[in-house]
């Protein structure tokens, strides 16, 4: 059933439109060209493109039903000259044994469709837990990403501003990802060299070389004194004054045998036994300790001069304050051996030890190769810089899917235990759907045993008769299971219907139709049926005929045990509405499964009002009203005469003095009666002086009033019009059940606008 519809951006519609809510039965009036054949479309043909704006929402969601729509394009769509007519299958009514075993079958698919809407719910219900899996993971996966992201923005580039993409790449690289696991230290690093360090080539710093036996060398050590087997010499070791005398022995030379210290005269010889003392040994010795002063200080000099750029420059990987922290400490260092040096220099007889920078020389080799390593690392990446930049990427992935782990293992077992039972619902309802297809197939075969488009034939030519249209028929088309029209002679009558009768025998199709389907494996099911103005070519007395049927239909939707489930109707001919809305008993009241609505337009918009009660009202229904409530008025007599003009006028020029001379002669007097006094009500002002109305009179001529309705055989329309209940009357064939239709259709005359 249809529970709503929204129609707007389309024909007269604004891109506000209109809200329909829907009922069992509706009623929807508008003038021509207010926009009725619209909704009809939209119902008909919902899925044009033109009608993208629009919406028809069914109950609980769902539109499980067929829809049939009659408007003047289902006319021109199946009575096209030169077309023959789809066949209308219906069930035949040789074998109740095979009908109930068909109504079983249904029965038992409809049993199967209800368990497959049951797993369907709860196929919703599990995709919305595996919905909140999936979100409560990609929530875990962006917390990482955002923990990470300032360190590692270039692996996820193109992933920085899309969760549900970054979520798929972990799951990705879970899944495929075995590279070697790198702490996010080493990870940083490698980013600073790959992506964040310059692209051109860094020089190996010189490896530093020194000789660290300069600083240990003998001569250091070596007390250098004179021969010891002089006879001086015994003095100048006790007195260990060995230095001092040979500084004096550097000054005799030019002194003339006097001390260079004393000015006194030197004992004869005292000159050759200091030569002798201060011999070419000493000489050899002296000569081999200033040699190896002036390395020492060459080679640690020309250290510092060749490694001062550490300290001077920014090398990449160097870390330069340590470097010059070492190299202060260093200079410190040679600056307090050559002291002791410079005092072995002057004092050779002293033995003396060197402090070592070698323990610092070392940490800073140390420091250059560790940074001539990265230096080398740094030179093989950018001659690699692709393959490397691929290759940190994958050991940063490596790292996040470390780091997301826990996570990532819920997930995979919530997501397994979740979609494993979602696969179980699936393979039951696709179970069930294949028993409801198997039991709707079964179904269709007993169906074609007894399905045929001769019952409808038969039943649209016995309405066609039953309603006077005697000059033309249905019959099968050489196309099996089609129609067409012809005369009673056998020729075609496409070509010389009237407006009105293409009209009738469209709706008679139509209805037909309704009752059966265009398709044998249709004819079954539940149904929306929406009718357009039906009557915009027929004249009066087919107008009751139609409203008739349609009524009838009103009753099937109201069956419970029926397959029709709702009815729309539009119409722009307010006796038309009066007929097919009349509820009796209840006046203009809207019944509980009703809707009323009105389409207006203005300023070329339609729009939409909805009433709590039928909104067409006209004199005709309030000429009875007054009849009914007050039938003792001195208006009486008008009011009489005016129902009698209209309704046998409207029903097609009846004269009702005719219908007067069809009275048995005893009551012609009265009737005849009746009509003058009517009559002369009519034409003037009754006057109190010369009319007594009273109640036995007026009990007398509204017996007769009724009278002629019964003798015209429209007694219904007057217990309707009255207000009374009339009794229904089945019949057994269906040319009388054709016959009752049309007697209801008769009796049931709509009410006329004067």
């Amino acid at each position: 059933m249809i529970e709503k519809i929204q129609i707007k951006e389309v024909a007269s519609y604004d891109s506000t439109g209109i809200e329909v809510n829907l009922s069992k039965i509706n009623y929807i009036y508008g003038s021509n060209g207010t926009g009725k054949t619209t909704i009809s479309e939209l119902l008909r043909n919902g899925d044009n493109q033109k009608f993208s704006s629009c919406n028809i929402e069914g109950k609980q969601g769902s539109l499980d039903f067929d829809l049939f729509v009659y408007n003047r394009n289902f006319v021109q769509e199946n009575f096209s000259i030169h077309k023959n007519i789809k066949g209308i299958f219906t069930l035949g009514k040789e074998s109740t044994e095979i009908l109930a075993l068909i109504d079983g079958k249904l029965k038992d698919a409809e049993k199967h469709q209800d368990r497959i809407g049951n797993l369907e719910n709860n196929i919703k219900q599990k995709k919305e837990q595996l919905e909140i899996l999936k979100t409560s993971f990609i929530n875990q996966c962006w917390n990482l990403k955002q923990r990470y992201d300032e360190s590692f923005k270039e692996a996820f580039t193109g992933l920085r501003n899309n969760r549900e993409k970054f979520m798929e790449r972990c799951l990705n690289e879970a899944a495929n990802n075995n590279s070697q696991l790198f702490t996010i230290e080493e990870l940083k690093n490698r980013v600073e060299s790959v992506f964040n360090s310059p692209q051109e080539k860094v020089g190996v710093i010189p490896i530093i070389d020194y000789d660290s036996s300069l600083e240990n060398q003998s001569i250091f050590k070596t007390k250098i004194i004179g021969k010891k087997d002089i006879d001086v010499a015994k003095l100048i070791s006790k007195l260990n004054i060995s230095d001092w005398v040979q500084q004096g022995h550097r000054h005799m030379e030019d002194t003339d045998g006097i001390c260079p210290f004393c000015q006194q005269e030197l004992p004869i010889s005292f000159k050759e036994k200091l030569d002798e003392y201060f011999d070419e040994t000493y000489s050899e010795h002296i000569q081999t300790l200033n040699s190896s002063i002036e390395k020492y200080k060459s080679d640690t000099l020309g250290l510092f001069e060749r490694y001062k750029f550490l300290v001077n420059e920014d090398t990449p990987f160097v870390n330069k304050e340590k470097i010059a922290s070492l190299f202060e400490i260093m200079n410190s260092t040679f600056k307090e051996n050559i002291q002791l040096l410079e005092r072995k220099s002057i004092e050779p007889s002293r033995s003396i030890e060197l402090n070592s920078i070698t323990s610092y020389l070392e940490q800073i080799k140390s420091e250059v190769e560790q940074a001539n390593v990265q230096i080398s690392e740094l030179n093989r990446v950018i001659d690699n810089i692709k393959e490397e930049k691929e290759r940190l990427i994958k050991d940063i992935w490596r790292f996040i899917v470390e780091e997301n782990k826990s996570n990532y293992e819920n997930y995979i077992s919530n997501v397994g235990r979740e979609t494993t039972a979602l696969e179980g619902m699936k393979r039951s309802q696709d179970g069930q759907k294949d028993h409801k297809k198997r039991l709707e197939e079964e179904a269709i075969e007993l169906q074609n045993q007894l399905t045929s488009v001769l019952p409808s034939i038969h039943e649209i030519n016995t309405l066609l008769k039953s309603f006077g249209f005697t000059n033309f028929q249905l019959a099968e088309s050489d196309e099996q299971g089609n129609y067409k029209i012809v005369r009673e002679n056998g020729e075609d009558a496409n070509e010389t219907l009237s407006e009105g009768e293409k009209t009738f025998i469209t709706f008679l199709y139509f209805y037909q139709l309704i009752n059966g389907s265009n398709d044998q494996d249709k004819v079954n099911t539940a149904r929306v049926v929406v009718i357009d103005d039906p009557i915009s070519s027929l004249d009066s007395n087919i107008l009751f005929m139609v409203s008739n049927l349609i009524n009838n239909l009103k009753k099937k939707v109201r069956s419970r045990d029926s397959n029709f489930k709702q009815l729309i109707i539009l119409t722009h001919n307010v006796y038309f509405h009066k007929e097919v809305s009349f509820n009796k008993g209840m006046g203009n009241k809207r019944q509980p499964d009703e809707t009323f609505w009105i389409i207006r337009k203005t300023g070329n918009i339609s729009h939409i009002s909805g009433y709590e009660e039928n909104p067409i009202k006209n004199s005709y229904e309030l000429l009875w009203k007054e009849l009914r409530e007050n039938p003792n008025s001195i208006t009486t007599p008008n009011i009489m005469r005016r129902i009698l003009e209209n309704y046998f006028k409207f029903f097609g020029n009846v004269d009702v003095n005719e219908i007067v001379e069809g009275f048995p002669d005893e009551d012609k007097v009265v009737c005849n009666s009746l009509l003058s006094w009517a009559n002369d009500g009519s034409h003037h002002v009754n006057d109190d002086l010369y009319v007594d109305s009273n109640q036995e009179q007026n009990t007398i001529y509204l017996e007769v009033f009724r009278r002629i309705f019964i003798n015209s055989n429209h007694e219904s329309h007057f217990n309707m019009m009255m207000g009374k209940i009339e009794s229904e009357v089945e019949e057994n064939s269906a040319n009388d059940e054709a016959n009752k239709e049309i007697q209801e259709a008769l009796a049931q005359v709509a009410a006329t606008q004067e």
